[in-house]
């Protein structure tokens, strides 16, 4: 079943080409991957997809509703979340403050309070309810995020860089994390780390300068010679 349609997806700024003619399907239970260089245009595509950002033409269907131009706060609604390169919390609240105003988005529709629960304990958050979310460490608050994500109830997760700035042993902790995470809903994941993509990722789709160059699983995309080429000779995983 087919959970994302995305259709000549085409952005421009100035005179620069971010996406041109872009055509991603997801399938409902997929974990799908998104590589390339920077300024390739994957955060751009997350950016347009999530309803950040405005295509310029394009066509897009989320779980069975046209959803292009669509606000962020209805696409929550319908299913779809984000998050960030830069970790976005509140830094300024308390843990169970930012699981609060999380849950607020979808008006009394959120996770029941013993499933709150269960996700806190899951992630390793129930000891620091109390303490300001900009005391957390780095990998706290990409946590804390994440709890944030869930609480919406999403259907589909799509995470940019969610093992950006973490230590060696995070990442392991966190690819852990996000493999138990395949379970609970669709993941949509951009990374320059290759050792996330390969261990998490059940198919990949490759940017560069804006046009899909690629589209396959991990192990078949990671011995394309034109992906090797253009990105691969210069990620470290």
């Amino acid at each position: 079943m087919s959970l994302l349609e995305v259709s000549a997806l085409s952005k421009h700024f100035g005179g620069v080409i971010a996406l041109k003619n872009v055509d991603v399907q997801m399938r409902a239970g997929e974990t799908l991957g998104m590589i390339g260089p920077n300024g390739s245009g994957k955060t751009t595509f997350v950016n347009i997809v999530s309803g950040q950002l405005r295509a310029d033409s394009g066509g897009m269907r989320f779980d069975g509703h046209d959803t292009l131009g669509r606000q962020p706060h209805e696409l929550a609604r319908l299913g779809l979340t984000r998050s960030y390169q830069a970790v976005r919390v509140f830094a300024g609240l308390s843990v169970q403050k930012n699981i609060d105003t999380a849950c607020l988005l979808l008006a009394g529709e959120g996770l029941a309070r013993a499933q709150l629960q269960e996700l806190t304990e899951w992630l390793r958050l129930d000891l620091a309810l109390d303490k300001s979310a900009g005391g957390l460490t780095l990998f706290e608050q990409r946590r804390l995020e994440l709890l944030m994500r869930l609480a919406q109830r999403p259907k589909l997760i799509m995470l940019d860089e969610p093992v950006g700035g973490l230590a060696v042993t995070e990442v392991r902790e966190m690819i852990l994390l996000l493999q138990q995470l395949k379970a609970r809903c669709s993941i949509f994941v951009i990374e320059h780390t290759m050792r996330v993509i390969r261990e998490l990722a059940d198919r990949v789709v490759v940017l560069m300068a804006g046009e899909k160059i690629a589209d396959g699983p991990p192990a078949e995309i990671l011995r394309d010679q034109r992906v090797i080429e253009h990105y691969l000779g210069t990620v470290h995983a």
